[in-house]
């Protein structure tokens, strides 16, 4: 965090920083910061009333409420009120934070207000704040600890990353320990009734139910993609998928394997005495102010019941086609793809390379001209706001090709089919394209020549594909490089020597921090190819040709390959050597 050179504002980075410095205390009213506010200037006098009404309208804090009106520049907030309110900036990050330190606040407290604890100092816990006019936080925590309270600010992002790293993993162990030695008096050796009662039991208890939360809570703040807990002859393992890397969390003992996993069937809506057949089910929560999707995923092992909770964050919603950091030349490519009124444009990748994401994009894009759009999914990901979306129901017969029969006499102007998987519906794609239809959809290819190819080996006519398909993109995902602690690097020599690359060339890498948990990274972006179906490619796919001619007239016209895109973005500095060479086509 950054002060604005005009405050005198003190900034500690450690407990001897506190021993040099005698502070002030936080507001000890709302009249206080309003005089404050008032006489610095800082908020107008009219948007200071706006303020004031907000707060007591919505039960907000009163700085809670200029951030919500917008009535102070928000990057500089914690300078601008430790300035005005006589309270230092702390960089906590810096900070060396004992273990008693952090038992000082109750975990629920330091959860529910967003503060963390930093040092003792003259015999008062100071904490870390980022609104100290939130008197409701203020004598909760001074109640809490005993004991009278030193406040520092410091932003929120930077308390919730220390949470984060800290008190979720403390709540877990707390919890854990508090279920203890009484889970242990479920006995596989009862009888089968009576041992799922006990279960059941024990999984509607208020231990296991906020460690359950507490487990997802954690994963959402990390941002994995995916929970699993994997059984094994001991209990179970949990893991998290963060930026599509597995990254272990900790092991659970076969005692309290058994309720949590029951408490996630009760969560999900399944049948929780079924130990026999997979089960799919969903749930949702609210983590932090964001609309969470759960959708849940529980198949028997020999070892047990494995489940794999797939994340699905609702607030991020849909993504325009410039946030999926395609390259100049390939959007442009792609805009002229998506000038067709009639085709089928296909997205390829392996599962989990945002196939569906780049969709809901070119949907987004689509809908300026506020065409009928009908999908077909499965499942439905996301709700968008003026699109009809179909959920296929295999198990009674309602599949994709069934799905697309009747919306082709409901008047759509284009279609999403969630995946050409066969010849029936790829058939029917086919002939929604050829009177007329736009069509998207996905298949299961390595790179984007491959698609016409997978296409004919289902059986469908040379020259209906080259007549219908318009565009392909063929895509992956390369994990960023954390903009925190991003070095140089040289890069491996043998890399160098794979990619044919100079020795003086520079490349990056993460080092870790704490703001990537330590992994050097912190997000993904999408890499792709394009293949604009030109006449030229479209004389050819009438030949049959094999993928290899397809993609060779496809880089001759203009398409540049995955892995040259890869590595533009590693020179880049946005992904690492590494990243590229995992997802090279060639």
């Amino acid at each position: 965090m950054s002060v604005p050179a005009s405050m005198t504002v003190p900034v500690i980075r450690s407990v001897e920083d506190l021993e040099r410095l005698h502070f002030g205390h936080a507001a000890e009213s709302e009249a206080k910061l309003v005089s404050t506010l008032t006489e610095s200037g800082l908020v107008e006098p009219e948007a200071l009333d706006r303020a004031l009404a907000y707060r007591h309208a919505n039960g907000t804090s009163l700085l809670q409420a200029i951030d919500d009106l917008g009535v102070l520049d928000t990057s500089h907030r914690p300078a601008v009120v430790a300035s005005k309110l006589g309270i230092p900036v702390a960089r906590i990050e810096e900070f060396t934070v004992e273990p008693a330190v952090l038992k000082a606040i109750p975990v629920q407290v330091a959860l529910k207000h967003r503060v963390f604890p930093l040092a003792r100092h003259d015999g008062n816990l100071v904490v870390a704040v980022s609104d100290p006019a939130d008197l409701e936080a203020v004598n909760t925590i001074t109640f809490a600890v005993g004991q009278r309270v030193e406040l520092v600010v410091a932003p929120l992002e930077d308390i919730n990353r220390l949470i984060d790293r800290h008190f979720l993993i403390l709540e877990e162990q707390n919890l854990i320990a508090e279920i203890g030695d009484d889970a242990r008096e479920i006995r596989p050796q009862k009888p089968a009734e009576e041992h799922l009662h006990d279960i059941e039991k024990r999984a509607q208890e208020k231990p296991v139910v906020r460690l359950v939360d507490a487990i997802i809570r954690r994963a959402v703040r990390m941002r994995a993609s995916d929970i699993n807990i994997r059984p094994t002859e001991h209990g179970a393992e949990v893991y998290y998928r963060i930026d599509g890397e597995m990254v272990w969390q900790r092991l659970l003992t076969p005692d309290l394997t058994a309720p949590i996993v029951c408490r996630i069937k009760i969560m999900a809506g399944m049948n929780i005495a079924e130990r026999r057949l997979p089960q799919d089910g969903h749930a949702g929560l609210v983590e932090a102010g964001q609309a969470v999707d759960l959708r849940v995923s529980v198949i028997p092992m020999v070892t047990g019941e494995s489940v794999v909770i797939r994340v699905l964050d609702k607030s991020q919603g849909l993504i325009g086609l410039e946030q999926l950091g395609i390259a100049a030349e390939d959007m442009r490519r792609l805009e002229r793809i998506l000038q067709h009124s009639y085709g089928i444009f296909l997205v390829t990748g392996p599962t989990g390379s945002g196939k569906s994401t780049t969709l809901y994009a070119v949907i987004n894009e689509r809908l300026k001209n506020n065409p009928h759009i009908i999908t077909v999914e499965d499942p439905v990901e996301y709700h968008i706001s003026g699109v009809e979306q179909i959920q296929i129901k295999p198990t009674i017969g309602y599949t994709f090709a069934e799905a697309l029969r009747h919306i082709l006499r409901h008047d759509p102007d284009e279609i999403l089919i969630g995946e050409m998987r066969d010849f029936e519906t790829s058939e029917i794609a086919i002939k929604a394209a050829l009177t007329g239809h736009f069509v998207m959809s996905t298949l299961h290819t390595n790179d984007a020549a491959s698609a016409i190819t997978r296409l004919q080996d289902m059986g469908l006519e040379s020259y209906l594909v080259s007549s219908t398909v318009v565009g392909i993109m063929a895509q992956r995902l390369v994990r960023r490089i954390c903009k925190d602690c991003r070095t140089e690097d040289t890069g491996s020599a043998e890399l160098r020597d794979y990619f044919g690359l100079p020795a003086g060339e520079t490349f990056y890498r993460g080092a870790g921090c704490g703001k990537c948990f330590d992994t050097g990274y912190k997000g993904r972006a999408m890499v792709g190819e394009i293949i604009e179906v030109t006449s030229a490619l479209r004389e050819m796919i009438t030949r049959k040709p094999g993928a290899e001619e397809i993609r060779t007239l496809a880089i001759r016209e203009g398409m540049t390959p995955l892995t040259q895109n890869a590595l533009a973005m590693a020179r880049a500095g946005i992904t690492t050597l590494d990243e590229v060479f995992s997802v090279k086509l060639e």
